[in-house]
């Protein structure tokens, strides 16, 4: 389950093996799945259903953010691997965000060109800007799974409240199969 720990974000974790378990048992009940039943809109997606200290900082570490990384990825290769033969433009994919990651998901892109205007973002207050040579995986010590891509972005968000201008920088990665 997707939980805030707004009340208390620097308290020692606890239940980390348990809540580890728990997001190896979503992935794995993803086999079989594709959601069809969104194929109306122009997407479908699930956000990481984990407790944010477990993959956030300062409370998490790298071993329990790839661990979290490895069970995203193996739930976008289930979907992908559920996906009807006759769907051909629908794009399934695993976006992590990097350092924090609890705002990483899962999408499946039923509109290929909304997809493609989801990762084109310039403007005043948020941009998109590739990656050119670092990569996620190795970051992670993670292997990518076979036939998939990744593609790294560096967002940069702009906020203004009261003349004040804060600035915020994440990475996102992008992770999909080739031949989708």
């Amino acid at each position: 389950m997707r939980r805030r720990s707004l009340q208390r974000p620097k308290e020692k974790l606890r239940g980390v093996t348990r809540r580890l378990r728990s997001l190896d048992r979503w992935a794995d009940s993803l086999v079989g799945y594709f959601p069809e039943e969104f194929k109306k809109d122009p997407y479908w997606n699930e956000k990481i259903p984990i407790l944010d200290r477990v993959v956030d900082r300062p409370t998490t570490n790298a071993e329990l953010q790839a661990h979290c990384a490895k069970a995203m990825l193996r739930a976008v290769a289930n979907i992908h691997a559920a996906k009807p033969k006759e769907d051909t433009t629908s794009i399934v994919t695993a976006l992590l965000t990097y350092p924090d990651m609890h705002q990483s998901e899962i999408c499946v892109f039923f509109d290929p060109d909304y997809f493609y205007r989801f990762f084109n973002r310039q403007s005043d207050f948020q941009t998109l800007k590739q990656l050119p040579t670092s990569s996620l995986t190795q970051t992670l010590n993670i292997e990518l799974p076979a036939q998939f891509e990744e593609v790294g972005f560096l967002s940069i968000e702009k906020d203004e409240w009261q003349g004040d201008v804060s600035v915020n920088e994440e990475e996102w990665w992008s992770y999909r199969p080739i031949t989708s």
